[in-house]
């Protein structure tokens, strides 16, 4: 699976399947959900009051109607409220509704807006720790799933925690396991922010090698701690341009 995290607008994604951060009546309460509704038509909206409601930690499918994408899944996460009410495990719950429903219908390209982050005032650096470890063990049965960002702090957040995903990952398997996880991890990081859908493989393997140039010394610690994985993902980051914006 490909996970991606680009710069763009959503609503002008081509995917088979969009989500976007939904208010539990379905109607638009952010810049996201207004530029879906308004691009879905009159059909699109529809169809929303016909659903009527959805529950915080589930999900929802309509059509694209006139949208790129061909289902719109409406994710309605929970409002921050200090972390002490089940925010997290509602917020993990509408990804994973979200999931379900895609792998339902057999989608395979699906393009995720930030779910709670804007209008119910989730930290972004929570929300994105807490979904992309999500995203990419239980979305692994999918082609291609893209982070749609809305603006460089965004971008910048859900690099980092699938930099912070990898890095682990890494550091917890088995000396024998890390060169076949490497293999996997090394293209995964270097494609993360890339718009290609054909990356030339001279400039991927370029890449690659950088990776490897920082986790491999980081492997070799005998303890490693935070601080260390801080270190080597704050070296990784460094090797992305400032954003990336997808063609859309």
């Amino acid at each position: 699976m490909q996970f991606r995290v680009l710069l763009g607008d959503l609503s002008e994604w081509k995917a088979d399947g969009l989500v976007y951060s939904a208010s539990s009546t379905l109607l638009p309460t952010n810049s996201v959900s207004s530029k879906i509704h308004q691009k879905g038509g009159l059909s699109f909206s529809a169809s929303c009051r016909t659903l009527g409601m959805c529950h915080v930690g589930s999900a929802v499918m309509t059509k694209g109607y006139k949208l790129k994408a061909s289902f719109i899944i409406h994710a309605v996460g929970p409002y921050w409220v200090g972390g002490k009410r089940g925010e997290e495990g509602e917020l993990l719950s509408a990804y994973k509704k979200a999931l379900h429903l895609a792998d339902e219908k057999h989608l395979k390209h699906l393009a995720f807006a930030s779910l709670s982050t804007e209008e119910k005032r989730y930290p972004l650096q929570r929300a994105a720790a807490a979904a992309v470890p999500l995203l990419l063990t239980e979305g692994a049965g999918f082609d291609r799933i893209d982070m749609v960002c809305t603006s460089p702090e965004e971008q910048e957040a859900y690099t980092k925690a699938a930099v912070f995903f990898w890095l682990r990952h890494l550091g917890e398997a088995a000396g024998n396991e890390q060169a076949a996880m490497m293999e996997e991890a090394g293209p995964a990081l270097a494609l993360l922010q890339s718009c290609d859908d054909a990356p030339d493989p001279i400039a991927l393997s370029e890449e690659v090698k950088k990776i490897e140039a920082i986790v491999h010394p980081f492997l070799k610690l005998r303890k490693r701690s935070l601080v260390d994985i801080e270190q080597a993902a704050s070296k990784i980051m460094a090797l992305y341009p400032a954003s990336r914006t997808e063609g859309v």
